[in-house]
């Protein structure tokens, strides 16, 4: 059987307030996960995820730099697909979802957020995402 490729791009978006936060999505098929989505035109890596979470989540992001993780899975049979993953922090305050994608958007902490999200890469991706923050020295959290 022939698969289909597909890549998409999203982040990770944490805050301090006053622990640290995380923002996770739930898209209207139920499931919590991170905010991302493919790629438009000639966009990059970047521009993509930064589109995506603005798009999903009404959030305008800052990046982390020294962070860049990929994920891979089949959404359906017939279907592989990797996502390339950024870490950000938020550049605005108002959230605001994508009614025909998101039911609901949410700041969690690190406990509520893993046992939230659906799947298990993006548990994975979390632990790696909360381990990088903890390895930061410049005060950013």
């Amino acid at each position: 059987m022939k698969h289909n490729y597909e890549k998409s791009c999203g982040a990770v978006v944490f805050r301090q307030s006053p622990e640290l936060e995380v923002l996770i999505i739930r898209q209207n098929q139920g499931h919590w996960c991170f905010p991302k989505g493919h790629a438009e035109g000639s966009e990059d890596e970047t521009e993509t995820a930064r589109r995506e979470v603005k798009e999903e989540t009404g959030l305008d992001i800052r990046f982390l730099g020294g962070f860049r993780e990929e994920t891979h899975y089949s959404p359906r049979e017939g279907v592989e697909k990797d996502v390339v993953w950024f870490l950000a922090s938020p550049a605005s305050n108002l959230l605001k979802r994508q009614e025909d994608e998101v039911s609901e958007i949410m700041w969690a902490n690190r406990l509520d957020a893993a046992a939230l999200l659906t799947y298990d890469n993006d548990r994975q991706l979390f632990r790696k995402a909360v381990r990088f923050i903890r390895e930061l020295d410049d005060g950013d959290f």
